[in-house]
């Protein structure tokens, strides 16, 4: 019970944040920055793309919440689709794909301090890593979720709805190619958000300090 109480509770505390200012504002940054994190792309492989928009939602997760995180998943869906003049038709239905994995994002990340990577050495890293393996199985458990739910069925499941080259006879066909997909990249993105959200936390913390502290 204490614990949907604490789930719960949680969606409601991130829809208390929007009455701030402050969380508007970094909101609109991360959103931003996100829509523009969408445009830029690497291609190792050709069947393996990595993006980078998804560094500024789980920000606006591990902030401000699930609540926030998915409102602004329908903002960065829709710009995102504006600046990006693609030819297939705008869908909502792609738009719940973000929103579900902003919530997500929000549901593990929310309140989270995220690790400080140390460079000094591989090993001082790793060791670091390992000395804080509650917040590292936070990531993990946001990245393998969003990339199970979203990416491996909710898109496979709209693509086939969408009747964008995928039919019922080879759903499950393409599933097994997202999983291999998704499994590679899991890693990859694991390791990106350790490198990234302890530097955006501590910008956050070091601009609203110096604020308060200059009012």
């Amino acid at each position: 019970m204490a614990f949907f109480l604490n789930f719960f509770g949680n969606f409601k505390r991130s829809a208390q944040e929007l009455k701030s200012i402050r969380c508007l504002a970094v909101t609109a940054v991360l959103i931003a920055l996100a829509c523009i994190l969408k445009t830029l792309t690497i291609q190792p492989l050709p069947t393996l793309k990595i993006g980078f928009a998804f560094v500024a939602i789980s920000a606006i997760g591990m902030l401000y919440g699930p609540t926030v995180a998915g409102l602004s998943c329908v903002a960065t869906d829709v710009i995102g689709y504006l600046i990006s003049n693609q030819q297939q038709g705008f869908s909502p239905l792609f738009t719940l794909v973000e929103v579900t994995g902003g919530v997500i994002y929000g549901i593990f990340l929310y309140g989270m301090n995220p690790i400080k990577p140390d460079f000094t050495s591989a090993k001082s890293f790793w060791t670091g890593i390992r000395s804080n393996v509650p917040t590292v199985l936070r990531i993990v458990g946001a990245k393998f979720t969003i990339n199970l739910v979203c990416n491996v069925f909710m898109n496979t499941l709209f693509l086939m709805i969408m009747g964008y080259g995928i039919v019922p006879e080879t759903f499950w066909i393409k599933v097994g190619e997202r999983i291999i997909k998704n499994a590679t990249m899991l890693p990859i993105e694991v390791f990106i958000l350790l490198l990234t959200l302890f530097p955006i936390k501590a910008a956050y913390s070091a601009v609203f300090k110096n604020h308060r502290q200059s009012v």
